[in-house]
């Protein structure tokens, strides 16, 4: 196909395309030391969305790098390739009109300097150690003379396709909680909210390939919606609450000073029955709450127990073999973000636990989340320990010391200061 020799030539559209391709290729030094034409071409593909070229034109550039040897891009040749049309028509698997026309697009683009000879002819041999002595065809320098616009590109695009996979990642979390907490808001039969409508929009079908712009976006509006739904959750539980019982949770006191008879009984909350230290915590939690704390938590689970049966939270702590309980409800607090918890879903479990206790029960669900048993909802989980809680059925001391003996058949795990 004859374009043009050396930027001067017939074809008159691609003439100031040639001019401007040539002058690049004189700046052809070869390829920055370590850098292979493997690279190149990674960093071409991975660019060309970002320029916006196609898929013919990335196949075309593929094809011609391919046939060139890697010593034509050390500097002392021009790396030269010299295909026939007929030859690109098989590779790509286009017509020969389609192959002319991604021709003149890759001249167009800056990416090849047509250097023909005379008759139009494309043709090249080389020497014994493999030098290309004499060629007429694709000149690739202006390739490599934009390596660093290809390599800028092509990073900028990985940060974009990185901050793309966080974004849905997160919105995932974010649509999966705002069900759990409109699921448990009708469980409980909250009314003043439009729950079915928050679920509804979380359930929503997003764009099948968003841009950035519009994932950010979508962020920010299941966001307000989280949050929306996490304030109407906290005000709907809180007026539940505050509205009278007509059962009362504690027995009455026959106004007598009888002895009682030896068939007399009284009625007396199943909480009470089932732990018989909930009525002596509430009446020490108005005294002291501290008190109640230390019982709950320093008392019947030791702190050391917690760090040695959740290695997870040296992740967390400054110093572990120093850590005290507050250090261990810091470390948590610090922690649900990652897992997906909700702020209501905290206050929950330390409204229904007590600070210290509700600090074990976090800490048991990383441990969980980390070795990959909770693959939903963390917040849901711990919903759920709060759940028992109030019924008197959940036990934390087994969980620790079911968690401590996996660590028997763990790999030993590397110390906080060595890790990355």
């Amino acid at each position: 196909m004859q374009t043009v020799s050396n930027g001067v030539g017939d074809v008159r559209r691609l003439a100031d395309a040639q001019w401007a391709a040539a002058r690049l290729a004189d700046t052809y030094q070869g390829l920055p030391e370590g850098i292979s034409k493997a690279m190149l071409l990674d960093r071409f593909e991975r660019a060309a969305p970002r320029l916006g070229y196609g898929d013919g034109l990335v196949r075309l550039i593929r094809a011609l790098v391919r046939v060139t040897a890697e010593q034509d891009w050390t500097g002392r040749t021009h790396p030269l390739a010299w295909p026939s049309n007929d030859a690109l028509c098989e590779e790509l698997q286009r017509s020969r009109s389609c192959v002319q026309g991604l021709i003149r697009l890759a001249v167009r683009s800056g990416l090849v300097h047509m250097k023909d000879s005379g008759n139009g002819k494309r043709w090249g041999w080389r020497d014994e150690r493999g030098f290309i002595v004499e060629a007429f065809g694709f000149d690739l320098a202006p390739m490599a003379a934009r390596w660093d616009e290809f390599a800028d590109l092509a990073a900028a695009r990985s940060l974009e396709q990185a901050q793309r996979r966080h974004l849905k990642r997160k919105l995932g979390e974010i649509r999966r909680e705002i069900r759990t907490v409109c699921a448990d808001a009708v469980h409980r039969g909250f009314t003043t909210y439009d729950w079915a409508g928050a679920v509804d929009q979380a359930l929503g079908r997003l764009p099948r390939t968003p841009s950035l712009g519009e994932l950010e976006a979508l962020h920010e509006t299941f966001q307000a919606l989280l949050a929306a739904v996490d304030a109407a959750w906290v005000k709907a539980r809180k007026s539940t609450h505050d509205e009278p019982r007509g059962v009362l949770d504690e027995a009455q006191k026959e106004p007598t000073t009888q002895p009682r008879s030896a068939g007399a009984t009284y009625s007396s909350p199943r909480k009470e029955v089932v732990e018989p230290s909930a009525r002596s915590a509430r009446r020490a939690a108005e005294a002291d709450p501290a008190a109640v704390e230390a019982a709950i938590s320093e008392e019947v689970i030791p702190l050391s127990l917690v760090l040695e049966a959740v290695p997870e939270l040296e992740d967390f702590l400054e110093d572990p073999s120093a850590a005290q309980w507050e250090d261990l409800v810091d470390a948590v607090g610090r922690a649900a973000p990652l897992m997906g918890i909700n702020l209501s879903a905290v206050r929950e479990a330390r409204e229904a636990m007590g600070r210290n206790r509700a600090a074990i029960a976090l800490a048991t669900v990383l441990a969980r989340w980390k070795d990959g048993e909770i693959r939903s909802s963390a917040g849901g989980y711990l919903r759920a320990m709060c759940e028992r809680e109030r019924f008197g059925g959940l036990k934390l001391l087994p969980s620790l010391y079911g968690l401590k003996d996996r660590l028997a058949k763990a790999p030993p795990r590397a110390p906080a200061s060595r890790r990355g």
